[in-house]
């Protein structure tokens, strides 16, 4: 499996309590499999590095370096076919009460 490394840019460290800012690089999208999860948190990825097919509430986006992927609230996602051997990216987050944390583990104390 992929080593991803995640890095909290702005979070609850730095006094975020409703925003979160993490960046994923996956140096190997062949050995990273996604997996399909939905959380109450707003989700916009902002890609860096890469290309990446998005599936998710019956629409499909392939976006690229300087583009966005918004996911809205409760919308079950990760559906994903990485269109290049690597993959860089900033999640953008919201903070909503009771809901999972965030991947990276940034987002709450």
């Amino acid at each position: 499996m992929s080593t991803l490394h995640y890095e909290s840019l702005v979070g609850h460290a730095h006094g975020a309590r409703h925003l979160h800012i993490h960046r994923t690089s996956i140096p190997d999208t062949a050995t990273h499999p996604p997996y399909q999860h939905e959380h109450a948190a707003e989700e916009v990825f902002y890609i860096l590095e890469g290309r990446a097919e998005y599936r998710f509430g019956g629409q499909t986006i392939v976006a690229g370096p300087g583009e966005t992927v918004f996911i809205p609230s409760g919308i079950r996602h990760a559906e994903i076919d990485y269109l290049t051997p690597s993959m860089t990216y900033l999640t953008i987050r919201t903070v909503e009460p009771g809901d999972e944390p965030c991947c990276c583990g940034g987002d709450r104390p």
